[in-house]
């Protein structure tokens, strides 16, 4: 719909408004369809819906008033322009022997011409009739008297913005009542991101904000996914115990993790976990006794090694005879040599009738074999 540049001013105005953000004072009635056509788009794509009052003006003057409900599918325009035509087919009405006579009888009455009155244009339709006629009676096969409407007054305007304004209240009346459009959500251009949405950008804390009842789904995804740098930000902002002993965990602060244990829930996981912090602190016995219930072969594995790295080989082997795992067995055989080696080396290292360059290159060989002994297994404890 183009807008000419001339005096006559054609506004809308679009009140009560249910899920939008459009300005709510009057505008041309182009850019307010325009809006209302963009909103209706930007509302299909949300799959959400809503309302608000359109009002039209001319010259200040109210034409039509009507609340409706988007989005619609397709243009504004070309829904209006369809429902008008059907309207005019339905309302079209049929030539019949009764019309015919109807205008017959009304052909002998003389009808006024249109008066315009300033900006106004009405039109008399009271019929003036040439002599008075007797009362009508009934008789049968008369045909039934044509009675005319009374004219309505409108503002005199021009042929394009009578044409649009017509337009729209013919769907109007074509709807009878129906609120044309799918609906329109409440706040469509405010609405809060999806819990989905921010997820997948990574938005945990606000997830947190908005969707406080699925927060700990956001503490299970970021532990799962082993995103400390994340679950550091959400834990800061919503605290809790649980969450406080798996970043524990995924740190490798193995001493907070025995100490926040005691206000968790210990599940079966959490216990698993507690148990390797005690392995990593060298309380094996303490670990053990967690197993007792669990009898994890992994935790066993993980118990086992670490009784080697402590030199406590007869313990390590207790475990594998229930285990029988070759890795774990030729562990205690390499661990038996390191630990020899340490010893033999140690008493170089503290023989006063040995050089200063022999004992010192012992005691370069002792640690070099304690830490081989440290840390043997080590890959496989840690992926526990």
């Amino acid at each position: 719909m183009g807008r000419k540049n001339n005096k006559e001013t054609d506004t809308i105005k679009i009140t009560n408004q249910e899920g939008l953000a459009l300005a709510t004072d009057p505008q041309p009635f182009d850019e307010g369809l325009a809006q209302l056509q963009e909103a209706s788009d930007h509302l299909f794509d949300l799959a959400q819906e809503g309302s608000c009052q359109i009002t039209a003006y001319h010259r200040d003057r109210v034409v039509f008033s009507v609340k409706i409900k988007l989005p619609i599918e397709g243009k504004i325009e070309d829904l209006i322009s369809d429902l008008i035509s059907k309207r005019q087919e339905v309302e079209a009405p049929p030539t019949t022997d009764e019309s015919v006579d109807s205008e017959a009888e009304t052909a002998s009455e003389t009808a006024s011409e249109p008066v315009s009155t300033g900006d106004t244009m009405a039109v008399d339709t009271t019929p003036k009739r040439t002599r008075e006629k007797p009362h009508r009676t009934t008789v049968k096969g008369a045909k039934r008297m044509t009675v005319k409407r009374p004219s309505i007054s409108l503002p005199k305007i021009s042929h394009r913005v009578l044409k649009r304004f017509i337009t729209v209240a013919a769907l109007l009346i074509l709807a009878g009542g129906f609120l044309f459009g799918t609906k329109l959500a409440v706040d469509a251009y405010n609405a809060p991101p999806t819990y989905a949405a921010l997820m997948k950008q990574g938005s945990y804390v606000e997830a947190g904000k908005l969707y406080p009842a699925r927060r700990d789904e956001v503490r299970k995804k970021l532990t799962a996914q082993s995103n400390v740098k994340q679950l550091v930000k959400f834990q800061r902002s919503y605290p809790k115990a649980e969450t406080a002993f798996d970043l524990a965990y995924l740190q490798h602060d193995w001493p907070q993790v025995i100490k926040t244990s005691s206000q968790v829930t210990l599940s079966q996981e959490r216990q698993i976990k507690l148990a390797v912090a005690y392995v990593h602190t060298k309380q094996f016995d303490a670990a053990v006794l967690i197993n007792e219930q669990l009898k994890s072969k992994t935790l066993s594995e993980v118990i086992a090694l670490g009784y080697v790295r402590q030199k406590d080989f007869d313990k390590a082997q207790k475990i594998n005879d229930d285990l029988k795992d070759s890795t774990i067995n030729q562990a205690i055989e390499v661990g038996k040599k390191y630990a020899a080696g340490i010893d033999a080396f140690n008493k170089i290292a503290n023989d006063p009738q040995q050089s200063a360059e022999k004992r010192q290159q012992a005691k370069e060989t002792v640690r070099t074999f304690e830490h081989a002994l440290s840390t043997l297994g080590e890959s496989r404890s840690s992926n526990s």
